[in-house]
């Protein structure tokens, strides 16, 4: 797998897990916390909990090629 496939792989992976932790944030802490900061906060908790799934699974995907 070349270098370029990897870098993609991991930024494609960080912004789908801050897209879907903003989404997820806004729906769940809207009212509590207002939109934007809990936007901000889904983006933050899901681009750390994403981001460690994808290095993890690229690296083992890197592995088992």
């Amino acid at each position: 797998m070349s270098a370029i496939v990897v870098i993609l792989a991991l930024a494609a992976g960080l912004a789908a897990a801050m897209g879907a932790g903003a989404l997820s944030g806004l729906r769940i802490g809207k009212d509590a916390l207002g939109a934007e900061l809990a936007t901000y906060m889904g983006a933050l908790y899901g681009g750390l909990a994403g981001g460690a799934a994808v290095v993890v699974t690229t690296t083992l995907v890197l592995l088992l090629i």
